[in-house]
């Protein structure tokens, strides 16, 4: 794909709603979510996006948060329980799993220990662990670290809902969100094992919303933004003076997105920068036209 091809898709989507956000704003704010009652597993809590969606999600009263990660999870598990009484909200129910994505046992555990914990039921799954290998052109790509983006971009997700969907089944809000990327969407000399693992988890998304329509399960691929992460400094420096948004706009949208069952998104790739009033307001729009799928196209 020529860059210019690359940059017309970015503009393309970026431009779907008038109003672009990078930061958060009123519509989306956890302080105007009632989340009493949900329940949602966050992995890849430990840090950046993850974490601040955690507290998000605490900030709109959910009830019950399980957070996943390999990293140590105690001092988060002590912030959701401040964030949530500081807004005036009850103390959730917080279960911490260490969790290796990659691992078969590992994510099957996590879902076992979340079944028994939460009653049986999973309201909102978000599979956000993520990994950016170095960026270099193909045959000078190291096979093993190439190979791993896939491992946790990939299969981490697919495991997740593998061992997850059952419990999501159970629910209302039925709703698997695969943190993908604006890369999915373009390429980028050096960035192939990571573009193309989020353009297959665009798929994935697309995959499992079509398996799962008859009993309603609402699964799209989602666009975080462009913030500077700790996985995100991985990207050469070049690419640093784009990364301008907030955490807050992504946890935000994520805690929205929580809210309630949107079987119109499901199997579709969705960016936070979209202004989501707006968005809702092109439903129409966006279902007659079945847009932001992955479809070849001949002209």
């Amino acid at each position: 794909m020529p860059a210019s091809t690359a940059m017309e898709n970015y503009k393309a989507v970026d431009s779907f709603t008038t109003t672009r956000h990078s930061d958060t704003y009123p519509f989306i704010s956890p302080q105007k979510a009632d989340l009493s009652g949900k329940s949602v597993f966050v992995a890849g809590a430990s840090k950046g996006i993850g974490r601040e969606t955690a507290l998000a999600l605490a900030e709109a009263g959910c009830s019950k948060i399980g957070i996943g990660a390999r990293s140590d999870l105690s001092s988060l598990a002590e912030e959701i329980a401040k964030r949530a009484t500081n807004s005036s909200k009850t103390a959730p129910q917080v279960v911490s799993i260490h969790l290796d994505v990659t691992s078969e046992d590992s994510v099957q555990a996590a879902a076992d220990k979340i079944g028994q914990e939460f009653g049986g039921v999973l309201d909102v799954l978000i599979c956000n662990s993520g990994r950016l290998e170095r960026w270099v052109p193909v045959a000078e790509t190291t096979p093993v670290e190439w190979w791993r983006t896939y491992e946790t971009n990939v299969k981490g997700a697919y495991l997740l809902n593998r061992f997850f969907i059952p419990l999501l089944l159970k629910s209302e809000i039925r709703t698997s969100i695969l943190v993908s990327s604006y890369g999915a969407i373009g390429m980028t000399p050096g960035g192939s094992g990571y573009q193309s693992s989020k353009f297959t988890l665009c798929r994935l998304a697309e995959f499992i919303a079509m398996e799962y329509a008859e009993q309603e399960l609402v699964c799209f691929a989602l666009h975080p933004g462009a913030i500077k992460t700790e996985l995100a400094r991985g990207l050469p420096e070049s690419h640093w003076e784009i990364l301008v948004d907030e955490p807050a706009l992504p946890a935000h949208t994520l805690v929205w997105l929580s809210k309630e069952h949107r079987m119109w998104l499901s199997g579709r790739f969705v960016s936070v920068s979209w202004d989501m009033k707006e968005l809702e307001s092109k439903k129409s729009q966006v279902v007659e036209g079945n847009l932001f799928k992955f479809r070849m196209v001949y002209e």
